[in-house]
């Protein structure tokens, strides 16, 4: 970079014009597609347009008292604390996750981070080797691993296996990656799944499992909505592959608190070496997470039954909104299983191709584009997650309404079905439903 002084101009140097090289593979990455979809409904919102926001996934229930409590509590701590994260959350975190995700704890430990995103992230940095990535899911995995320089070998899922990997598609990956001279070390394996609100369940996760074990992977389950499941408990994978998974979760999804960014890794005992890489990544990027949050956080793992009861009211109500919206596509003629957990689906309308062929429309980013702009509804395409362009695929979210007014209307309606919840409470959703059926029916 070279820079002129000869010639100053007023309120500022002239200069020649300074070329910054981005690096290659940062300048193929796009803006996260949940954070530019959400940043753009603001913009559109705040100039007035009638926009129903079915683009992004937060969780929009009020902070706990309790929460709220106990960070004004800890508002003083304002020192920085070990890069591992403060030892009294490590060690309640650990425990409460792996009692409500039904796997031995003994000998794992725990490190704390800025979200688990970023976990996920500084896993991935520490551990060499490509990275096998179920299609479809959460848009930020094959970035991460774009950043790093890592290939990424896709393991295509089918809606009859509930889009999750089986043993055998898992197995076939790995087989036919080696064959071609690469060299998948990783799996990250998201359950109850963003985009798709299914779960992995037990019998399949031994399945998996053992395959991975045949193989020597290692596994990142990403098991943040494991504590928004609608009618099982959660289990993690953890329970049948001990040796050889780091479970990451934290706090965003069953207590809405996203804006905190704390997030929690598990790491079994023979992981040491990745915990140790992982510290010293966290020591040379965020240092710590921020200790007011580590402090306040360690309220949310002591069990106090008016939180436990907070996290149920809530999951019961993101159960009852998620099978509206569900049902709702269901009664447009789209196929699409129950739901087990978080709050998206993630249906394909190609049952409308021909009518939407003729009006434009062959890829999904083209009918989230059109949606919006002829509907008002903003989603997100199945690109974003990593399936075919030509798939008619959109993630659907159901987090548009007002967390505080449903716990209400909660309370005094707790029998109410889904239809009535919604239409009670949730008017944002149903609006957006019906405007979902309205712009595929005509």
């Amino acid at each position: 970079m070279s820079i002129a002084r000869d010639g100053q101009k007023k309120g500022g140097w002239k200069t020649d014009a300074p070329v910054f090289t981005i690096r290659a593979n940062v300048a193929r990455m796009k803006f996260s597609p949940t954070l530019a979809m959400n940043e753009r409904v603001g913009r559109a919102r705040g100039e007035g347009r009638d926009i129903l926001h079915m683009g992004f996934g937060e969780s929009p229930f009020p902070v706990h008292p309790l929460i709220r409590e106990a960070l004004a509590e800890h508002a003083d701590k304002n020192m920085y604390l070990p890069a591992a994260g403060l030892e009294p959350l490590r060690a309640a975190a650990l425990g409460y996750f792996a009692d409500k995700f039904g796997f031995d704890a003994s000998g794992f430990s725990a490190v704390v981070g800025p979200g688990s995103k970023a976990l996920i992230y500084a896993l991935q940095a520490a551990v060499e080797g490509d990275l096998l990535h179920p299609v479809p899911s959460w848009v930020s995995y094959a970035p991460q691993a774009g950043l790093l320089a890592d290939a990424v070998v896709p393991v295509r899922t089918r809606l009859a296996d509930r889009l999750h990997l089986t043993a055998s598609s898992l197995d076939e990956a790995v087989t036919n990656a080696q064959r071609e001279g690469r060299h998948p070390t990783k799996l990250i394996l998201n359950y109850p799944n963003n985009p798709s609100g299914l779960a992995l369940k037990a019998e399949r996760l031994k399945d998996i499992a053992a395959v991975c074990r045949e193989h020597g992977l290692l596994v990142i389950s990403d098991e943040i909505y494991g504590l928004v499941t609608y009618a099982e408990d959660h289990v993690s994978i953890a329970r049948f592959y001990p040796e050889g998974t780091i479970v990451t979760t934290g706090l965003s999804k069953h207590l809405s608190l996203g804006g905190y960014r704390l997030g929690v890794a598990l790491v079994p005992p023979n992981g040491k070496a990745v915990l140790d890489a992982v510290r010293r990544i966290a020591s040379e990027t965020w240092s710590c997470a921020p200790a007011p949050i580590q402090y306040a956080a360690v309220k949310a793992f002591e069990r106090d039954p008016r939180l436990e009861a907070h996290i149920a009211a809530c999951t019961r109500i993101h159960s009852l909104v998620s099978r509206f919206v569900r049902d709702a596509v269901v009664e447009m003629g789209v196929e699409y299983p129950e739901l087990d957990g978080a709050f998206y689906c993630f249906p394909d309308f190609g049952v409308f191709r021909k009518k939407l062929e003729a009006q434009g429309v062959t890829t999904s980013e083209r009918l989230a584009e059109h949606l919006l702009e002829k509907a008002g509804v903003a989603t997100l395409p199945g690109t974003a997650f990593g399936d075919e362009p030509g798939n008619l695929t959109l993630r659907l979210s159901a987090c548009d309404f007002d967390g505080e007014a449903a716990l209400a209307w909660h309370a005094e309606h707790p029998d109410a079905g889904s239809e009535a919840f919604v239409r009670g409470c949730c008017p944002n959703v149903a609006r957006a439903c019906e405007r979902l059926g309205e712009y595929f029916r005509e």
